[in-house]
């Protein structure tokens, strides 16, 4: 049985599977044998619109277009960032498929695990808009959309050990990667910006975001509100601004894309990660039993 989960969630654009390999690897090489106590997995949250989207750039490539690549990366991360709310209150609806995607996630984490395992999220771009929706309504008591309307899905009882696990009451770390949250909010008055929280109803983690500085749609989050300034621990620049050398100084889509293998990124979960196994070794019962190896993808 693992001890810790840790789920990544992707961004913009067409994704595979193997988007988080690059920081799977790096906890690979850098745990070593503490690799194994590890559970991970992607959540696809977006696999059911790639089609339709795909559909349409094809279509669309029947014109003469320039910039190609920048189109189809804009043209994924728009639809995507509308798909979500568009139908929020409809029943098996977009909202509602992204949260299942999520819940269904973390229902196979929870049979790798225990009840009370810490959580690890790592999310990308529309990731975390995805997820802070997820955890916005899991932490209401009462909700009229989306997967937790109606108390949750059936066949969990509320408050029960489960019901905490799959609302991520266990989550320890939220890493959030050239989060987009303003793109939602910032037309509402700076008082109404309301972040999830992160330290009441239950919940007890650590939020930490990091974006680059040519990073059109990564930003840092405390500064959005005061809200986000409660909520947030620490944005970190994944590159100083300060650092004019780079050669690809400037903005960029290639920066929205690298968080995964950032060097920073790497390091700050490595050293989360060690203490949380640190702390989960000490509360071990002598006679636990674990698998040999994690559940990777």
């Amino acid at each position: 049985m693992a001890d810790i989960v840790i789920l990544a969630a992707p961004g913009m654009g067409a994704v595979g599977e193997s988007f988080a390999e690059p920081l799977f690897t790096a906890l690979r090489e850098g745990l070593g044998d503490d690799w194994s106590r590890l559970h991970c997995d992607t959540i696809l949250c977006q696999g059911h619109l790639q089609t339709n989207i795909e559909r349409v750039f094809e279509g669309m490539q029947k014109r003469d277009m320039d910039f190609l690549r920048a189109r189809k990366f804009m043209l994924y991360g728009m639809a995507e960032s509308a798909a979500q709310m568009g139908d929020i209150q409809q029943r098996g609806g977009i909202y509602e498929k992204t949260q299942q995607a999520i819940y269904a996630t973390l229902e196979k984490a929870a049979a790798a695990t225990s009840d009370n395992a810490p959580v690890v999220l790592v999310s990308h771009s529309v990731g975390c808009i995805n997820l802070s929706n997820f955890l916005w309504d899991a932490q209401k008591n009462s909700i009229s959309h989306g997967l937790w309307r109606d108390g949750g899905p059936r066949g969990v009882h509320k408050g029960s050990g489960r019901d905490l696990f799959l609302r991520l009451k266990t989550l320890s770390h939220w890493y959030t990667l050239g989060a987009t949250n303003p793109l939602w909010c910032a037309s509402m008055p700076r008082d109404q910006i309301q972040a999830v929280t992160a330290d009441t109803r239950g919940y007890n983690f650590r939020w930490k975001n990091f974006y680059h500085p040519d990073d059109l749609f990564g930003w840092p989050l405390k500064p959005l509100s005061p809200s986000y300034n409660q909520a947030v621990y620490r944005d970190y620049e994944t590159r100083p601004l300060a650092d004019w050398s780079a050669p690809s100084w400037g903005p960029q889509l290639v920066a929205h894309d690298g968080y995964w293998g950032n060097p920073l990124v790497h390091q700050q979960l490595l050293e989360d990660l060690r203490e949380l196994l640190k702390k989960n070794h000490s509360r071990r019962p002598l006679t636990s039993v674990r698998t040999p190896a994690a559940v990777t993808v």
